[in-house]
């Protein structure tokens, strides 16, 4: 108390103004560092889980048919994410199937049992989430292995894991940057302050305590928060802009985060219902949308046919030429099936040289027409490679989805038999069958 009776009343105004501004610099940078960095784990907790949420549909195929390339590219673009520090997707016996960036806290052994996304490491700045990578039992018969029932009570199988580990590192970089920024404006504004302090602390009592408010608003989770610059003097409209800057600065930084997260998402969603060679949907899309068919036959009388196409002669084209004289010929007779079904169809490539097409609220007749027109246009189409011609076939199984589809596996199995019998009756042909009907017959 002897101390301040001494002091010059400059001396206790500047005290009395500079006081409340370091503890205001100090309510900014507590109330700051709390909040955003529980924000920042839950982020992390809920873009971690979403990218393996979304690249464990995605690996399935890769992961059953052991194509190293294809897991390469869905782990490259998941470590094209931000903070994705590493990825790794793991085999049914936890062996490492492909491996992209350095993973520091990976465990082979707290990879979970269940399929559902987890974090299961955490440690060195670093998140680790994992999620299990399951197939679900096929249904359909492959040409001349028989016909056995399809079990009702089957059940997802576990066939890998992928994992994906996430650096925060780089963010707590830009927290600690951001912190001192506020720092450096609140240091820059107190030395201001200093030198009109008597004029500055008759009214900056107000615009103080609006700028509390609005840090309270933004630990509360109001990233739009702005206040009125003005009134206090010219630095305290700076700090003012400064924090208007400062939260714009976040709030942008948030919104460009989110937008990415479901950027990626829809990548991942895309890519786990589309085949990667032709870009037609997959076996996953059209079992699904098989599935729908079947009810809007059942719900709304909505008939409609399903086609089993199968290339007659694909095999030469492969033995004579190799796989990426294959490839081109798959991707070309995909492009030519998807421009002759109509808008409302569904064309899909279902594995291998094998294709499915759903034609919804279609007759018997129309069915039948647009089977033939697409057999005589793969008939028809040249396929050139390094200065040879190959002609390929299609042999077509029709079955109808009406009344009489029991489910999409009758469905199915029925399709399948017929795209059999037409192959086996000489190829080139269109044969039809009833869903758990007597023997095909050519349409």
């Amino acid at each position: 108390m002897k101390g301040l009776r001494a002091m010059t009343l400059t001396q206790r105004v500047l005290l009395t103004v500079l006081a409340p501004v370091f503890v205001l610099a100090l309510l900014i940078s507590a109330l700051y560092l709390d909040r955003d960095a529980e924000l920042a784990e839950q982020a992390t907790r809920e873009r971690g889980l979403a990218i393996v949420s979304f690249l464990a549909p995605a690996a399935e195929y890769g992961v059953i048919s052991g194509n190293a390339a294809s897991l390469r590219t869905l782990l490259d673009a998941a470590l094209a994410q931000q903070d994705v520090a590493a990825a790794a997707i793991y085999g049914r016996d936890r062996g490492q199937a492909a491996l992209a960036g350095t993973p520091l806290i990976a465990d082979v052994d707290s990879l979970p049992a269940a399929s559902a996304p987890q974090l299961v490491a955490h440690r060195a700045g670093r998140y680790g989430f994992a999620a299990a990578v399951t197939s679900q039992p096929i249904t359909v018969d492959e040409l001349g292995g028989g016909t056995p029932a399809a079990r009702a009570d089957a059940v997802a199988e576990v066939i890998g894991w992928v994992y994906v580990e996430l650096d925060t590192r780089s963010y707590a970089a830009r927290r600690r940057s951001t912190v001192l920024t506020v720092l450096a404006v609140v240091l820059a504004t107190m030395i201001g302050t200093g030198v009109l302090a008597v004029r500055l602390a008759r009214s900056v009592g107000q615009p103080v305590s609006r700028l509390v408010e609005a840090v309270r608003r933004i630990a509360a989770g109001d990233l739009d928060v702005r206040v009125m610059v003005g009134g206090g003097g010219q630095e305290i409209s700076e700090l003012q802009q400064g924090f208007n800057n400062m939260a714009r600065s976040i709030a942008d930084a948030t919104h460009n985060l989110q937008a990415r997260i479901e950027e990626a998402t829809g990548q991942l969603a895309h890519q786990a219902l589309h085949d990667a060679l032709t870009g037609l949907p997959n076996r996953r899309a059209f079992e699904q949308a098989l599935e729908e068919a079947v009810k809007a036959s059942r719900r709304a009388a909505d008939h409609g046919a399903l086609c089993f196409i199968d290339l007659d002669r694909f095999k030469q084209v492969n033995d004579t030429c190799g796989h990426a004289a294959g490839d081109a010929l798959l991707h070309e007779i995909g492009e030519l099936l998807r421009h002759r079904v109509r808008v409302q169809d569904l064309i899909c490539r279902i594995g291998g040289d094998e294709f499915a097409l759903i034609l919804r609220g279609c007759s018997p007749d129309d069915a039948r027409r647009i089977a033939r027109e697409l057999v005589e246009a793969v008939e028809t189409h040249v396929f050139e490679w390094e200065g040879q011609d190959f002609h390929v076939g299609a042999s077509i199984g029709l079955t109808y989805i009406d009344d009489h589809a029991q489910s999409p596996s009758t469905l199915l199995k029925a399709a399948d038999s017929a795209c059999y019998e037409a192959k086996r009756g000489g190829r080139g042909r269109v044969v039809e069958r009833e869903a758990g009907g007597p023997a095909g017959q050519p349409a």
